[in-house]
């Protein structure tokens, strides 16, 4: 049997049983190193991406430029809208998930 490691064959029955594991478990620290890695760059670019909607609301793409009908060429000005909101981390998007499969039980009428 045959296991491929960084590229090349190695065949396994040539190897000790202690050099495969520690050859595996060397593998699995860097499995896990860069699970956190990428665990730690998705919740970047969660926050990036609840700092870039809460920017996009206030601040406006374009302004409007003058129209042939407005009264001596004015500009009609847009005002932008803040929203003020929690920033959403992937913690409170999978309780929603969770709450969101939650079922609850039905109370006849009669009863509340």
């Amino acid at each position: 049997m045959s296991l491929l490691l960084n590229g090349v064959n190695q065949c396994i029955s040539s190897m000790g049983s202690l050099e495969v594991q520690e050859l595996l478990g060397k593998k699995d620290d860097l499995i896990r190193d860069l699970e956190e890695k990428l665990k730690v760059r998705e919740n970047e670019i969660t926050e990036l991406r609840s700092q870039l909607d809460k920017f996009q609301s206030v601040i406006p793409f374009a302004t409007v430029g003058p129209t042939p009908g407005s009264p001596k060429g004015r500009a009609r000005k847009t005002r932008a809208q803040g929203i003020s909101a929690e920033p959403q981390t992937l913690k409170t998007v999978q309780e929603l998930a969770d709450l969101s499969q939650t079922t609850f039980p039905e109370v006849p009428k009669t009863q509340r």
